[in-house]
């Protein structure tokens, strides 16, 4: 099965794709106004947020670096280092930032150190995205081998962690001055110059993907959309910092769509995969119990269930009944109109005994060439000998031609039954339903025989 995220956008995928990124560029629009407008101030929200990000951007890593092995596609394995990026980064300003844990933060965080990490988080990104992206046509669009598979991992997995790491300890020790204004000015720009470069790194970032991928897999439009909810963030950002602020709150609900996005397709592509998986898992369990010819079940499936419904007949102490069928003169019928119609004649047959086997516990098998097997639980020899006369008459009523004295196909059928005080075995019981069919056939054929095995 084809990774989805690589495959062809559907019209719908598109539209929804497209409605999402207008929703996302309305709310910048109605809050941009509103940026720098108080409201009642949240103090869990923050953490709350940051959680968020990091859980969703190490769950979008997990499952892109999982496609990765799997497709051995760059670009997915470039993509899981973005959001691995996010999660270290995310998590490193949550556990600096002050208040949160301890007054100054951990690790000896200085008073900017979170502030750089926010920095880095944004800035870092985009940048990985526009790197997935022009990976995206050093390799075939389809599965490949890359060589030294461990080696790419290490490099477009674990070099982003390593990075995000390395920032950290940057922001730690290197005692930065401060990225930008926390407090609201008359020159939005001139404060807060960082964040306007990071907004421009994100629309890049969005032109990149758009002139690479151009919208034409599922994957394409929905590393837009996380680009685009990126550059809401940013934006927002850009125009207020101050914390409880209608730009601020929109802004960080806009940072956990951002992984969040693409941890929704991701899902669906599982979903979806599973679904398939247990379709091809049914199909392929059917086949292998199946004949292919007639669809009845086969030989393997006879030979593997009925000594189970023999030991639960035995157990329970309920009879089991089963009617061996042979189609009378089947190899004349084959001589006179060939093996095509000879192969529709045993369909046709096969089908009209599965219309007698009516309760859920009975089942027909192919035993072997023109002879079926019929396995009746709970059912006494009076109403085995019943269902087998129905089965006659059933393949009777089908009216296939036949250069034999009766002019039509016919079978004979052979019955056997396993009572309480008459035990056998699953062989014995084949053996005794055997011997009854060949009495019907010595008998003239196109009749029932029935017989009881003894102990």
């Amino acid at each position: 099965m084809d990774s989805l995220l690589i495959g062809r956008a559907t019209l719908k995928q598109v539209v929804f794709a497209g409605a999402c990124a207008m929703l996302g560029l309305l709310t910048l629009a109605v809050a941009a106004p509103r940026a720098q407008q108080t409201l009642p101030a949240i103090m869990p929200f923050m953490p709350m947020c940051a959680l968020t990000v990091f859980t969703t951007s190490g769950i979008a890593a997990f499952l892109l670096s999982a496609r990765f092995t799997a497709t051995q596609q760059p670009m997915l394995g470039a993509l899981g280092g973005a959001y691995a990026f996010t999660a270290i980064t995310v998590a490193l300003q949550l556990l600096m930032f002050p208040g949160v844990f301890t007054r100054t933060g951990l690790f000896g965080a200085g008073p900017y150190s979170a502030a750089w990490m926010w920095v880095f988080w944004h800035a870092g990104f985009p940048l990985l995205v526009i790197l997935a992206a022009l990976l995206r046509d050093r390799f075939p669009s389809r599965p490949i081998d890359l060589p030294h598979g461990d080696l790419w991992r290490w490099a477009l997995i674990g070099v982003p962690v390593a990075l995000a790491v390395a920032l950290g300890v940057l922001a730690i020790h290197a005692n930065l001055a401060e990225p930008f204004h926390m407090a609201p000015e008359t020159d939005v720009l001139s404060g807060r110059r960082t964040v306007l470069v990071i907004c421009s790194l994100n629309v890049v970032a969005i032109v990149v993907v758009l002139f690479k991928g151009r919208l034409r897999t599922v994957l394409d439009l929905w590393v837009a959309i996380a680009v685009l909810t990126s550059f809401v963030d940013a934006s927002l950002n850009l125009l207020s910092m101050v914390p409880f602020t209608v730009g601020w709150y929109v802004a960080r609900i806009f940072s956990m769509l951002a992984p969040g996005v693409l941890v929704c397709v991701l899902v669906w592509e599982v979903t979806v995969l599973y679904r398939q998986l247990s379709e091809a898992h049914a199909s392929l369990l059917q086949s292998s119990t199946r004949d292919a010819l007639t669809l009845v079940y086969n030989r393997s499936y006879f030979n593997d269930q009925f000594p189970r419904e023999f030991d639960r007949s035995t157990r329970n102490g309920q009879p089991l009944s089963l009617i061996m069928v042979d189609v009378d003169n089947f190899k004349h019928y084959n001589d006179a109109f060939g093996h095509l119609r000879g192969d529709a004649c045993l369909s046709a047959i096969a089908s009209a005994l599965a219309g007698t086997a009516r309760r859920p516990g009975d089942f027909v098998a192919r035993y072997g060439g023109e002879e079926f097997a019929l396995v009746l639980p709970d059912t006494g020899a009076d109403e085995a000998s019943d269902i087998a006369e129905q089965a006659r008459l059933a393949v009777m009523h089908l009216g296939l031609p036949a250069p034999v004295p009766a002019g039509q196909i016919t079978i004979s059928a052979g019955c056997a039954t396993s009572q309480r005080n008459m035990p056998a075995t699953p062989s014995g019981l084949v053996q005794a339903a055997d011997a009854a069919l060949y009495d019907a056939k010595r008998a003239g054929r196109n009749r029932v025989g029935s017989v009881t095995p003894a102990r």
